[in-house]
């Protein structure tokens, strides 16, 4: 009898608890009834837009850079996070993403075309020898675990000038993002790198 007893309340618990979990899907809109378009949408119109470019060839290089920018997803490790994640009214202007490693410590950087803490301290030459191999306006070349420019320099020269010509339309973000150091961070055994978000890693 007690076997009994103990084999239904195991097959009852079962049950509920399966139940409970079907339930629990169900009542989860996103996995159901929100479009695929929905999620990505906020992501897909935070880049600004390149309307306001009076010159239609200029206008549409922009708009190729823009879209390169988007399907690239660089906002991925180049926003600026806020309390509720990422701050889209910054776009682009960094210090979402901290790297440390036996290679250094490293902010992502601001790319807007902020004269003081942004790319407008760079010429077009210099960001694109970023793109093309890691190497900075300063000598260092960033490592490609903490920035993938080995998949940047597959673009054309086209793809790498459109990009810059977008990211000149920006609108300007001043925030400083503090400068690499070459110090190697101490690491637990055996990582190699760490990545920190969810907060603003820049100056100001």
């Amino acid at each position: 009898m007690m076997r009994k007893i103990v084999k239904w309340t195991a097959v009852v618990g079962l049950i509920v608890v399966v139940a409970g979990f079907l339930a629990f899907l169900y009542f989860i809109p996103p996995l159901f009834i929100t479009p695929a378009e929905q999620f990505a949408q906020t992501v897909g119109t935070a880049p600004p837009p390149v309307t306001s470019i009076t010159d239609p060839a200029e206008r549409g290089m922009a708009e190729r850079g823009r879209y390169i920018v988007m399907i690239t997803g660089c906002t991925g490790c180049h926003a600026t996070n806020g309390s509720r994640g990422p701050d889209y009214s910054k776009y682009l202007a960094g210090g979402g993403l901290k790297f440390t490693s036996d290679r250094g410590t490293f902010v992502s950087r601001n790319l807007t075309p902020d004269p003081e803490t942004g790319l407008a301290r760079r010429s077009d030459d210099e960001v694109k020898r970023v793109l093309r191999s890691g190497l900075f306006a300063d000598g260092h070349v960033a490592p490609y675990t903490m920035m993938p420019w080995a998949c940047f320099s597959n673009w054309t020269e086209e793809d790498r000038h459109a990009v810059v010509v977008y990211l000149r339309h920006l609108p300007p973000v001043r925030h400083r993002i503090p400068d690499p150091t070459g110090t190697p961070a101490e690491l637990a055994p055996g990582a190699v790198e760490h990545a920190y978000g969810v907060k603003d890693y820049g100056v100001n």
